[in-house]
């Protein structure tokens, strides 16, 4: 983020549910990405579907902990296209998800989070799939076990690290572009129906 951004972010109420959706779903509402967590007070989860309400997000629950609520927000079809795609499909074929739907994929993988979070399971590595990381790198990443990546952003890069580093830019200019929407009046959900969401 840069300097001029992080000023205008420091202005804002940091805990507002808006401008927490911004700081963590930028890339996705603007379309980069098609999908994103979104980790909030418990108590903001009705809003957070209001603001979703009448866009062409949706979100699930994956998990409720020490009073915080993990949501997946995506744009459906985007994610069901990159989950039918090439590698990703293969990959999600060695993890045991062949011949699943897309709404079963997502029962499981919120079953396995909800285990892991509670600290009586692994952690579910097709999450990062259904975040919409490169087939490559969550490969990557299981088979290094989290370690010897080539770079990081957001996510942890195992192949094809210059155009990752370039992807992550414009995500990053992504968010400042709608932070500075919000900065300026706009309300969220006209923030997200011009960007894409």
């Amino acid at each position: 983020m840069n300097t001029e951004t992080l000023k205008i972010v420091q202005k804002m109420d940091r805990d507002s549910l808006e401008v927490q959706l911004l700081l963590q779903c930028a890339p996705m509402i603007a379309g980069l990405k098609v999908s994103n967590l979104l980790i909030i007070a418990d108590e903001n989860e009705a809003d957070a579907r209001k603001i979703l309400q009448g866009t062409n997000l949706f979100c699930v629950r994956l998990a409720r902990m020490n009073r915080k609520t993990t949501l997946l927000v995506y744009h459906e079809r985007p994610l069901k296209e990159y989950l039918e795609s090439g590698e990703v499909k293969k990959l999600l074929c060695v993890l045991g998800y062949e011949g699943k739907g897309f709404y079963e994929l997502i029962h499981v993988v919120k079953k396995k989070y909800r285990a892991y979070s509670g600290g009586t399971g692994e952690f579910p590595h097709e999450l990062g799939l259904l975040l919409g990381y490169p087939a490559e790198d969550v490969k990557g990443y299981m088979d290094n076990k989290g370690r010897n990546y080539l770079c990081t952003g957001y996510w942890q890069v195992y192949a094809n690290p210059a155009a990752k580093m370039h992807l992550f830019q414009k995500f990053e200019l992504a968010r400042e572009r709608l932070i500075r929407a919000i900065f300026d009046g706009m309300e969220i959900q006209e923030v997200i129906q011009l960007a894409g969401g």
